[in-house]
């Protein structure tokens, strides 16, 4: 189900080639309370910037987010397949690309941020990526595998259900591209994708197989696509050995699940230069 919002809002069809339209994937499944504040803040820091929804909560409560939340979005895209939240944490690639095959071809961007409904945004997006160039994707933590595989889950082996979906993947991408090197891998917190990726991600029609965390990026390296790495969004892993026991600071973007500490975020806030994407942060803080 497609639900059109705020559709007397324009967007120019045509811009300068060398100018990028940055847009933002709102990705959000409950606590509407903290979407919609999350939501009033990112259009008052934005108001010229394309937001876009992508609810994959239960469809029971599709029509409440709608309801919420309509007034800040330019369009809300509600994903039809009916998978629980476990699935849809893991697979998030094939909610972005239902979005885009269904409804994000159709509307005006260069370039997409995936904004995730716990993440606190503390500047405009033009700041927070003005080293982002188009065409390019960001993922955060980027890394090749060879430098994660020991220890983190994902691709450690330990667990047999990981490791067959990870050995399904490959089997993917060796059976269409002719791929046998080395995954590259990311903690899917702060990520932009452009518009020629998610076109070759329909395109390719990827298995749901894999994890995303790996899955994309991979992806992304085998379609061509440059990567920024001139970017400060570092997280941190909570299963690597070597930095599992650093301060709060260094933790404030991590995809561990547990809300972050609100005098931490305040720290960081007021020290000049701090990170201005935090995640997770689940509770009000309006700005």
């Amino acid at each position: 189900m497609i639900r059109r919002g705020r559709g007397n809002r324009r967007f120019p069809q045509v811009h300068a080639p060398d100018i990028m339209q940055l847009a933002s994937l709102f990705w959000f499944y409950k606590d509407l309370d903290v979407c919609a504040e999350r939501l009033s803040s990112l259009r008052r820091q934005n108001p010229d910037t394309p937001i876009y929804g992508l609810f994959g909560g239960r469809s029971e409560d599709a029509p409440a987010a709608s309801t919420a939340l309509s007034r800040w979005l330019d369009d809300l895209y509600i994903y039809p397949k009916e998978r629980d939240a476990l699935w849809k944490w893991q697979h998030g690639d094939q909610l972005i690309a239902a979005w885009h095959r269904d409804r994000g071809h159709a509307l005006p961007w260069d370039t997409v941020f995936v904004t995730q409904w716990d993440m606190l945004l503390l500047e405009p997006l033009d700041r927070l990526f003005a080293s982002l160039k188009p065409g390019e994707a960001l993922f955060s933590g980027l890394r090749p595998a060879h430098e994660v595989e020991a220890w983190w889950g994902w691709l450690n082996g330990a667990d047999e259900t990981k490791r067959r979906d990870r050995d399904a993947f490959l089997s993917y991408m060796d059976k269409r591209y002719g791929f046998r090197g080395e995954l590259l891998c990311c903690l899917f917190i702060v990520a932009c994708l452009p518009r020629r990726f998610l076109d070759l991600y329909v395109e390719a029609g990827p298995p749901e197989a894999g994890f995303l965390e790996y899955k994309m990026p991979t992806m992304a390296r085998q379609f061509g696509i440059p990567f920024c790495t001139d970017h400060p969004y570092r997280p941190w892993w909570r299963q690597e050995p070597a930095t599992r026991d650093v301060p709060i600071r260094a933790r404030l973007l991590n995809a561990v699940g547990d809300t972050l500490p609100r005098e931490a975020v305040l720290e960081e806030l007021a020290r000049p230069g701090g990170l201005r994407i935090i995640h997770p942060y689940r509770g009000s803080f309006p700005l």
